[in-house]
């Protein structure tokens, strides 16, 4: 009897270790045909939902580069321009929404260079081109009045045909640009163009991260819902632009857009004074050749606006000082080129 016991003890145990056996075996199958079907688990990695253009690296993201100490003192300035540049659409361009797109004439698209050419940024800050097609036409017009811009990229978003974008003589060493950043709270809402975020590096060691955008335009069937959406889109990006400056509170940045509100609506001033004191911006306040600050007209209204307007943190305030240069362009043929204006800010 005892022996029979045993016997049955040790064929339980046999079984036990071939369930065991197969189990394993299960398991590796299943574990094998989820790699061939998924692929191997990936480590995690910064993403950015922006698109690139072609000029930036062959896989479009710029490699990462972000100083995490102090970093040089002021130099040589730096000159910044950022520019509505009106619709600026060229011919073989995908387009992105239903409406159509009209194409920006041969005689608008040389006004615009003309424009940049005549300020002789070193980095351009453009809302309203494009994409890629549109971008290398600007490159070519102003290569041809003397400018090169080496790095660029352009940030798109699918429903919207105008887009934001960055030239720049100087390498482009990260982009963390969003295409879709959903607004702040919010699940399914998106800032509308976006949020480009490059940052820029000089021979010398100098670091500037450009941050652009384009809020909701005031041409709509509702002005309040509008205004309301521009300014859930500044708090958005007051709150990215705090959580940027916190993980890194040593880079200079200027944050530039096409604001469509003036420097006193609430937007703005939610922007300016950000979500605490140590991520609130000054801003910029530039003056023509006659001393005249607007940068849009609407011709229906004959109403001038201060819509197109440059912002700079803390780290880049001190940095300039008080006495840094700016300015707004008002050549001859600026009107032929678009709307708004073009303003500049030397940086250091």
């Amino acid at each position: 009897m005892r022996k029979s016991r045993l016997d049955i003890a040790a064929r339980l145990m046999a079984l036990c270790k071939r369930a065991d056996a197969l189990l394993l075996v299960l398991v590796l199958v299943l574990g094998g045909l989820m790699v061939c079907r998924y692929g191997p688990v990936p480590p995690a990695i910064a993403v950015h939902e922006g698109e690139a253009a072609p000029r930036l690296t062959e896989s479009g993201d710029a490699p990462s580069e972000q100083p995490d100490e102090a970093l040089p003192a002021a130099g040589k300035p730096v000159r910044f321009l950022m520019y509505n540049v009106q619709n600026y659409f060229v011919a073989g361009e995908d387009s992105r929404s239903r409406y159509k797109s009209q194409l920006k004439s041969k005689r608008s698209r040389d006004a615009v260079a003309d424009v940049i050419a005549s300020a002789q940024p070193e980095i351009v800050g453009l809302v309203e081109i494009g994409g890629e097609k549109a971008l290398a036409d600007l490159q070519e017009r102003l290569e041809e009045r003397g400018l090169k811009y080496p790095h660029a990229m352009v940030l798109k978003r699918e429903g919207e045909d105008r887009a934001l974008a960055l030239l720049s003589a100087h390498p482009i060493v990260s982009n963390n640009s969003r295409a879709n950043y959903n607004l702040h709270g919010q699940v399914r809402r998106k800032m509308l163009r976006g949020i480009l975020d490059v940052t820029v590096k000089l021979d010398d060691g100098r670091y500037f991260r450009i941050v652009g955008a384009h809020l909701k335009s005031r041409v709509s069937d509702d002005a309040a819902a509008a205004e309301y959406l521009r300014t859930r889109e500044a708090r958005t990006l007051a709150f990215y632009l705090h959580e940027q400056m916190r993980d890194n509170p040593h880079i200079p940045i200027v944050v530039y857009g096409d604001w469509n509100d003036g420097p006193e609506d609430n937007s703005l001033s939610l922007l300016r004074k950000g979500v605490t004191d140590k991520s609130a911006l000054t801003r910029i306040n530039p003056e023509d050749s006659q001393g005249q600050t607007w940068t849009l007209y609407y011709k229906s209204g004959r109403e001038y606006y201060v819509f197109d307007q440059i912002f700079v943190n803390s780290v880049l305030s001190k940095r300039c000082g008080r006495k840094a240069r700016s300015g707004i362009v008002d050549i001859k043929d600026a009107a032929q080129a678009s709307d708004h204006r073009a303003v500049w800010y030397e940086l250091r």
